[in-house]
């Protein structure tokens, strides 16, 4: 066998393999998303079923699901679920512990992907509309304002004496790996409303980053 020959023998292997490794790539990509869209239409069916549920029956959506968060003008919503974990952020929007619940005085603070639940981030604005909606109330709260942060900057999950939402997610939105800052949105809310007690459409009220820096793209 030539020198050429066993070259050649040897780029066709390596073609091969990165061709697996590709595919391999692509399955576990479609095989995450499946999962994340299962979760998600499975606890917004359970979601309304809460909604309208005799209180003195076990709620049938996920213990860990705090609600659904909705920004109408990005075409935003998804379920929220308690942590910033790897596995949480995979299937929700990840509400970080320690923070204000919602509705509650003080800094309610929201982790999601830039290239799934969040993605829409990138075209929100002063004044949008964000809801939190919970079996009980639909709490609106209003934008202020948006910035962006080094991953260090962990002043933006501390408390707050007034009833605060903030979104973060990574930032820029088209950076191909682990994005090197954070796009964070910053809401007060307006006031609160009873939950609708129909799926679709709920009524409007009136009116460490380092932690999760692993589990965000």
């Amino acid at each position: 066998m030539t020198r050429f020959s066993c070259a050649a023998q040897w780029l066709r292997r390596g073609g091969m393999a990165l061709w697996v490794v590709g595919l391999s790539l692509l399955g576990w990509a479609l095989a995450a998303t499946l999962v994340s869209r299962h979760y998600q239409a499975r606890q917004e069916r359970a979601f309304f079923i809460d909604i309208e549920r005799d209180p003195a029956t076990e709620p049938s959506a996920d213990p860990l699901v705090l609600g659904r968060i909705e920004i109408p003008r990005v075409g935003v919503t998804a379920m929220v679920r308690e942590g910033d974990d790897d596995a949480t952020l995979a299937i929700a929007v990840g509400h970080i512990s320690g923070t204000a619940l919602p509705g509650e005085r003080g800094n309610m603070v929201l982790a999601g992907h830039r290239d799934s639940f969040f993605r829409g981030l990138r075209d929100i604005r002063r004044r949008d509309v964000i809801r939190i909606v919970t079996p009980e109330l639909s709490y609106e709260y209003v934008v202020d304002s948006t910035e962006i942060v080094g991953p260090e900057a962990t002043r933006v999950l501390d408390p707050t004496s007034g009833t605060v939402l903030t979104l973060v997610t990574c930032y820029p939105f088209k950076y191909v790996g682990h994005a090197p800052n954070r796009f964070i949105v910053r809401a007060s809310l307006v006031a609160p409303l009873p939950a609708a007690a129909s799926g679709g459409d709920v009524p409007r009220a009136s009116g460490d980053l380092r932690s999760s820096e692993r589990t965000q793209r």
